[in-house]
């Protein structure tokens, strides 16, 4: 083989090497992307069903009419494992706002040792359509809101999917249409 032919065939190696390379960086990206959009998108149908106090994104009690203040519920559900120090830091970060929104409502659920509790986990997981497992904390905020895992960096895109949550006319509790539709006794906590 001569010279100029061993080294076309070295950079034609070193070339599809690179490509390869940069698919797979680039699969990686993608699929980072894709599961922050599925979270992206979720939240932006809470603010493509709002009514039309959309363009308010703080909690503000002057703004709410005493009917629909009164009449509405919106209810963090946080999935947790014992021993978890990120679900300990999501319990506290949830335990410090609960008072500044009167119309929420935080149910939390053990699911490393409660096996009722996992089943339920599952369920939700499967109506999100993510992967089953027993990956927490897992906090959702109707059908248009979910985080998998938990960092304070986060605190802030929570609050605004509660106040979302309140603002949107089609909220749905799917959690609770799932506890009353199955049999599943589950051991709650709720945060006051």
């Amino acid at each position: 083989m001569s010279k100029n032919t061993k080294t076309i065939l070295i950079v034609s190696l070193i070339t599809l090497l690179v490509i390869g390379l940069a698919i797979l960086i680039f699969y990686l990206v993608y699929q980072s992307n894709s599961n922050n959009t599925n979270n992206d998108d979720r939240n932006n149908n809470t603010n493509e069903n709002n009514d039309s106090n959309s363009s308010i994104n703080v909690y503000d009690p002057e703004n709410l009419t005493s009917t629909n203040y009164e009449d509405k519920t919106v209810t963090i559900y946080l999935f947790k494992g014992r021993g978890c120090p990120h679900c300990e830091h999501a319990t506290e970060f949830l335990e410090t706002i609960i008072s500044e929104y009167p119309y929420l409502e935080v149910k939390t659920y053990e699911v490393w040792y409660n096996d009722e509790n996992y089943e339920l986990m599952q369920e939700v997981l499967s109506e999100l359509n993510l992967e089953i497992s027993k990956s927490v904390p897992l906090i959702v905020i109707g059908d248009n809101y979910y985080l998998r895992g938990y960092s304070s960096s986060r605190d802030e895109e929570i609050k605004t999917a509660i106040e979302n949550a309140f603002r949107d006319n089609n909220y749905n509790d799917f959690i609770e249409d799932i506890l009353n539709n199955n049999d599943i006794n589950v051991n709650e906590e709720t945060i006051n």
